[in-house]
């Protein structure tokens, strides 16, 4: 289904609950300072004295990235604060909604961590877009700001959404990099419920996976289904055996029945 149809229907009025839509740390229990040559910056704003810097993995497009929120003060010295938090929004001028976000952690000197998934590319001509809402309390009074992020359309779909027998929506996030190279790799899914603007991480799944060659004609042996580890998180494995493009084909089953309602398919080009 088309994403930008599909938000189309979302009627409730806009209201963060950030306990409701959040996951867990699942993916970001070790703090590490991250080297900032090795990021890529997105956005930046200045309030009340702090300027807030925004980087993630890679450059923003519609699908599941990890951001990286930058604190520093007047004097450019680093600003923790164990208040700090944050959550994503658009805005399409006449609606607003959420996406599957995990609360930020503390990393130290400045440094907070927290994997999104943006569900939809910005849209131009249709309101201000995506935002990084940052929430801080500061000498008692708490504040939030809100910094612009630019999503593009992703060259290679990794969230896809699906109606359910039990669930109703959901988003599957596939974690999988565009290219891979020949041979078994471990795949990683994280799958959320969409309740109203709000994107809980759902369990109690099992990811059945296939693979296809479509200009071969055949799939290949060794793949495993990914089972849940957790806070929405699946793991499994896929096997490419020979180079070229390959199709990942998803099925979401529960209690032994297929759940899924659309179809999943994923596309990765293998190289030698």
């Amino acid at each position: 289904m088309n994403l930008s149809k599909l938000v189309f229907k979302f009627t409730i009025a806009f209201s963060i609950a950030l306990s409701a839509i959040a996951c867990s740390s699942k993916n970001t229990d070790k703090k590490q300072i991250p080297n900032e040559s090795e990021l890529i910056s997105i956005s930046d704003t200045i309030y009340n004295g702090l300027t807030f810097k925004v980087y993630a993995d890679d450059k923003l497009d519609n699908k599941y990235h990890t951001i990286y929120l930058q604190v520093k003060d007047k004097d450019g010295k680093p600003y923790n604060s164990s208040s700090l938090d944050y959550y994503p929004q658009m805005d399409m001028g006449m609606m607003k909604h959420g996406a599957p976000f995990e609360h930020p952690i503390a990393l130290g000197e400045g440094w907070y961590q927290g994997p999104m998934v943006f569900i939809m590319a910005d849209i131009p001509d249709m309101g201000p877009g995506w935002h990084l809402y940052t929430i801080l309390e500061k000498e008692g009074k708490k504040d939030t700001i809100a910094i612009k992020l630019t999503v593009s359309a992703a060259k290679t779909t990794r969230t896809m959404s699906s109606g359910t027998r039990d669930d109703s929506r959901v988003f599957v996030s596939n974690l999988l990099p565009d290219t891979l190279k020949q041979g078994k790799h471990p795949i990683k899914f994280l799958l959320n419920k969409m309740e109203g603007h709000h994107f809980p991480a759902l369990d109690g799944y099992r990811i059945k996976l296939a693979t296809n060659m479509p200009s071969m004609g055949h799939g290949s042996s060794g793949n495993k289904d990914a089972e849940a580890i957790g806070s929405g998180y699946y793991e499994g494995e896929v096997n490419f055996s020979m180079a070229g493009q390959w199709e990942i084909i998803v099925e979401l089953w529960k209690d032994g029945k297929k759940a899924n309602q659309d179809d999943i398919k994923y596309h990765v080009q293998v190289t030698k």
